[in-house]
């Protein structure tokens, strides 16, 4: 793909399908990896907190997965964790993806 296909990943909530396509993502020496039931607790805990990048071939392009805790003042979003293919680095989709999760754990504070 080009830069310009590279450019046209969507964005959308993770599903339980998305474990099962990932592979490529998480094989990445700099990804930590998790077992099925950590992803599948925070999918059900904290839905909107995860996103995944899909390329628009379909492959997954990276995805971020967090959490939100704390009270009050204390209220805030955790990145669990962030990753983007190698082939889609350097078109800032981990800081989009980080926006995301911050513009989502400040509205479920609201």
């Amino acid at each position: 793909e080009n830069d310009e296909e590279k450019s046209m990943t969507s964005l959308r909530r993770f599903t339980c399908n998305d474990l099962f396509d990932f592979n490529s993502i998480n094989l990445d020496k700099l990804t930590e990896t998790y077992n099925l039931s950590f992803y599948l607790q925070y999918l059900t805990r904290w839905p909107d907190l995860l996103v995944t990048a899909e390329a628009p071939n379909g492959t997954l392009s990276g995805y971020i997965i967090g959490k939100a805790e704390g009270v009050g003042e204390n209220w805030h979003g955790h990145v669990t964790a962030v990753t983007v293919a190698s082939d889609y680095r350097r078109i800032h989709l981990a800081q989009i993806l980080m926006n995301i999760l911050e513009n989502v754990s400040e509205k479920m504070q609201a």
